[in-house]
């Protein structure tokens, strides 16, 4: 049997599979507002997720592996909350009264993608006995950070003020208690203590695509050890008899820098 090989140059002409035309609804409508911000959900997705659906559908194959099907919800999960966030500070969701319901987004958003490369990891252990160098701490912190907001949703609401220009305030993360009771932001705040909310939230998700950026970089890089792994592509062509047929003529990499297709890595001339 001939062994699987492995290219890395895109044939030219040949098209990438892409989220704007082959994503789900979800993905094509939020991607051309995302791409700019957390491209390597793209790349990602393209590696280790596309090659799990049946061939012509959004839906995932029956019977694939199971730590492939975590790391898709996981990564999925990421990104609807990533638009979630997005739509409602785009839109003003409700003035942003309830930016702790926006907050909490974002944290989903993180700690789903810390689960993603936890069952990455587990795959990549598996299949090459050995350790991917992926680093969560940024996400991590950022996580602890973001938590400082979203965690007013286990409290009473807070109080928030507007400014004389109808700006929407709320305390600074780093003193929130000091303003736990509505009269305290009504009658005895310190105006320097305040943030505008909107700038805060755009300012926290930056941060996080920034860092997910980061850690899904990490994860592309290690996935190229698994390029040539045939027990990995074994794996990732799991599932019923009739839906893995797939062809392995799909480019399934950003930039065209790699080739994954479904039955293993492909070499063209």
């Amino acid at each position: 049997m001939q062994e699987p090989t492995f290219r890395k140059e895109r044939s030219e002409g040949q098209p990438l599979v892409s989220l704007s035309e082959s994503g789900d609804a979800m993905e094509r409508e939020w991607w051309p507002h995302l791409e700019r911000c957390i491209s390597k959900y793209e790349v990602l997705w393209q590696m280790h997720v596309e090659p799990l659906r049946i061939p012509g559908s959004i839906y995932l194959r029956d019977s694939i592996d199971e730590d492939f099907q975590i790391f898709a919800m996981n990564h999925y999960t990421s990104y609807v909350n990533l638009a979630r966030a997005f739509e409602k500070i785009e839109g003003h969701a409700d003035d942003l009264k309830y930016a702790e319901e926006i907050w909490s987004n974002l944290q989903r958003a993180a700690e789903v993608a810390i689960n993603a490369t936890k069952a990455f990891t587990k795959i990549y252990r598996e299949c090459t006995r050995a350790e991917p160098r992926i680093n969560t701490a940024k996400l991590d912190n950022a996580v602890e950070s973001i938590k400082k907001y979203r965690n007013l949703l286990h409290h009473p609401m807070r109080g928030t003020v507007k400014d004389g220009y109808g700006t929407r305030l709320i305390p600074r993360r780093d003193i929130i208690e000091k303003y736990f009771l509505w009269t305290t932001v009504m009658y005895h705040r310190d105006d320097s203590d305040f943030v505008p909310v909107e700038a805060q939230l755009r300012e926290d998700f930056a941060r996080l695509c920034g860092v997910l950026q980061d850690l899904w970089s990490q994860v592309e890089d290690a996935s190229h050890r698994l390029a040539t792994n045939r027990e990995y592509f074994i794996r990732r062509a799991a599932g019923s008899a009739s839906s893995t047929t797939a062809s392995v003529l799909n480019p399934l990499a950003a930039s065209g820098s790699f080739s994954f297709g479904v039955q293993g890595p492909v070499k063209r001339d």
